[in-house]
C-alpha cells in the first residue's frame, strides 16, 4: 500500500479549507455528470486534463463531450470520499459504485460496478480543478431487476473478460463499444500498486503557490 494513504491527522485551516474545495469541486462533477450539466462539468477540468476509464481515454474536455453522447444513463453511488493535499496539488480517492440498467437475453437487469475513482487535483489561478481522473475496478454484478426474473446465461461468457469488470466490459461489448482491459483492477494487484505508485510522486510535487 502507497505511504501516502495514511490517516489524517492535524489539519492546518489552509488544508482543512482546500480539503472542502476539493470535495465540492468533484461531487459536483459527478452530480453534472449523472444530471447532464455539460456546460458546468466541463468547468471542472484543466485544460491539460486527462482521462482513463473503462470506455475513455482522452481529455477531461473530450470527456465530457463523450459522456454528453451516452445514450444509457449510469448514474454514480458515492460512498466515501478521502483527499490528501500537499500545497497546490492534492488527491482524492472516492469509493463508489456505478449504476446502469440494461436489457440482457431479454431480461432487464441491473449493472453494478465498484470502483476507486482517483482524482488529481491542482490550484490554478486560486481554484482547484481536476487535472486527472481515472479508476481502480473491484468488482462488478449483472443482476435481474424483477424478483421473478431469471438470467440464463453460459457460465463461460464472462470468462473471457478481466474479473475485476467482467459484467461492465460485456455489457459495453452488447452495446458496441469495447472496454479497455489493461485497466488497474484488484484482480492484478501490481496495477494498483502502480496506480498508487504514480498518484504518491504526483502528490510529493508538493508545488507551492
Amino acid at each position: 500500500m502507497s505511504e501516502f494513504l495514511t490517516r489524517p491527522m492535524v489539519n492546518t485551516e489552509e488544508e482543512r479549507n482546500a480539503k472542502a474545495d476539493i470535495l465540492e469541486l468533484i461531487h459536483f462533477e459527478r452530480f453534472c455528470r449523472d444530471n447532464a450539466q455539460w456546460d458546468e462539468m466541463r468547468k471542472c477540468f484543466a485544460k491539460d486534463s486527462y482521462v482513463n476509464i473503462s470506455w475513455y481515454q482522452g481529455s477531461g474536455d473530450g470527456f465530457v463531450t463523450a459522456s454528453s453522447k451516452m445514450p444509457t444513463y449510469a448514474p454514480h453511488k458515492i460512498n466515501s470520499s478521502l483527499t490528501w493535499v500537499n500545497g497546490i496539488c492534492a488527491v482524492t480517492i472516492m469509493n463508489a459504485t456505478i449504476l446502469m440498467r440494461r436489457e440482457v437475453e431479454g431480461v432487464l437487469c441491473e449493472l453494478s460496478s465498484d470502483t476507486q475513482l482517483l482524482f488529481s487535483t491542482q490550484k490554478i489561478d486560486g481554484q482547484w480543478y481536476i487535472v486527472r481522473f481515472e479508476s481502480i475496478y473491484g468488482q462488478d454484478r449483472l443482476i435481474p431487476v424483477l424478483p421473478d426474473a431469471t438470467l440464463s446465461m453460459d457460465s463461460n461468457t464472462l470468462s473471457k473478460y478481466r474479473q475485476s469488470y467482467a459484467c461492465m466490459s460485456y455489457s459495453m461489448d452488447q452495446s458496441g463499444m469495447e472496454a479497455n482491459q489493461e485497466l488497474a483492477g484488484r484482480d492484478r494487484p501490481e496495477t494498483v500498486d502502480k496506480i498508487y505508485s504514480d498518484l504518491k510522486k504526483w502528490l510529493e510535487q508538493g508545488i507551492r503557490e
